[in-house]
């Protein structure tokens, strides 16, 4: 360490710069946030954490009996160890937090065990720290009003915080390997500045670059997602046909380009919903449309919205048997939502698809060959029911 004391000033003006920075950002980024998704919400409250967190550090780097400038006393103290209570449990908020939206981005689907397991641990961590207020084994404030490290309580919480921090890479790679590349998304832009920020000040106490990396690494995030909306449907938020072309375009770039399944769906029946219920009804329709698909693709492939009421489905998969058994799970989930009565239609789709690659075919051409399929899938679809309107 170079030091075992504490730079208040610097401990500010770093935090206060680091909370302005993301301040900007978010602000300026806030009408585009999707809070009613799984990543969306996340992000925001990492956020709200992060800017709680800087202002509660300054706070306590304050009335810390090492900065030599408040008066101690009870109250000092006591505020200390609260303050540094709530930037430690803020800490872990901000990691779960962080997992859930680095799945929900690029899977658009977060399955509930893991946000059980995620609140599991965070209940666990929470009643740890609640006891080291009165058994200090984590950190400690003395008599002094000086803040501590306790050692070995100390590294297991940091240990805790690194797993934290390292179990999105993982997911991003399981993600990467079954979505191949159709998966866009620089997560360098977070972990170079906040892996610094948190290597220095566990390094070198006394200084304040944690929460300054994860300000920078969130604004690059956000930054990232700005860019991202090109390619969303306003909507529904799946990608748009725009995607498509962006897509061919990187891969024709590779040497070796990889063969997909391309899927084209389309909902049955819904020019009665439309007639039926109303527009605004149509519009939830598709929305919940896209949530069901999410949860049946999650991590395999990438879901566009085609135009209206089709939908296309780049898989990363290419053995027949798989491509049956997605197909499957496709309308066992629709029919599990339907069972559930949650709304006055039903949702169906037909299903066309074809094993191709990027390189030697035109987006049309790929399109025209699954539009048929599909067109054949919804001609079975509607002797089966003729209720439907075509």
């Amino acid at each position: 360490m170079l030091s075992d004391s504490i730079n208040m000033v610097e401990i500010i003006i770093a935090d206060g710069i680091a909370l302005l920075v993301l301040f900007i950002c978010a602000f300026s980024n806030m009408v585009r946030m999707k809070i009613k998704s799984a990543d969306g919400l996340s992000l925001l409250i990492l956020i709200i954490v992060l800017s709680l967190c800087c202002i509660f550090e300054a706070f306590v780097s304050l009335v810390d009996g090492g900065s030599g400038i408040v008066p101690q006393n009870d109250f000092t103290r006591a505020f200390n160890l609260i303050g540094n209570t709530i930037t430690f449990t803020g800490n872990i908020i901000m990691s779960c937090c962080w997992s859930i939206f680095v799945i929900g981005h690029l899977s658009g689907y977060v399955k509930k065990t893991r946000i059980y397991v995620l609140v599991g641990i965070f209940v666990a961590y929470l009643i740890a720290i609640i006891i080291n207020c009165f058994i200090p084994y984590i950190f400690s404030v003395d008599s002094d009003g000086i803040y501590h490290r306790e050692g070995i309580g100390y590294y297991i919480n940091v240990l805790l915080n690194v797993v934290f921090l390292i179990d999105p890479i993982f997911n991003y790679i399981r993600i990467k390997r079954s979505g191949g590349l159709l998966k866009f998304f620089p997560i360098w832009l977070f972990y170079l500045p906040a892996a610094t920020g948190v290597l220095f000040q566990n390094l070198f106490y006394g200084i304040s670059t944690i929460y300054v990396g994860l300000c920078l690494g969130i604004c690059g995030i956000l930054m990232a997602s700005q860019n991202d909306m090109i390619f969303r449907d306003k909507l529904t938020s799946l990608y748009n046909r725009y995607y498509l072309d962006r897509l061919k375009e990187r891969l024709s770039r590779k040497r070796k380009n990889p063969s997909f399944t391309v899927m084209m769906l389309d909902l049955n029946g819904f020019k009665k919903i439309n007639d039926n219920y109303g527009h605004l009804t149509g519009d939830e329709a598709l929305i919940t449309t896209a949530n069901l698909l999410r949860e049946a693709v999650g991590s395999y492939g990438n879901i566009i919205r085609y135009a209206g009421d089709e939908f296309v489905i780049i898989l990363n998969i290419e053995e027949e048997i798989k491509i049956q058994e997605k197909i499957l799970h496709i309308r066992e989930t629709f029919d599990a939502f339907n069972e559930k009565h949650l709304a006055p239609y039903t949702l169906s789709v037909s299903i066309g698809y074809s094993k191709t690659n990027f390189k030697d075919y035109t987006i049309d051409e790929i399109m025209n060959d699954i539009d048929k399929k599909m067109y054949m899938d919804k001609m079975k679809q509607h002797e089966l029911h003729p209720e439907w309107s075509r």
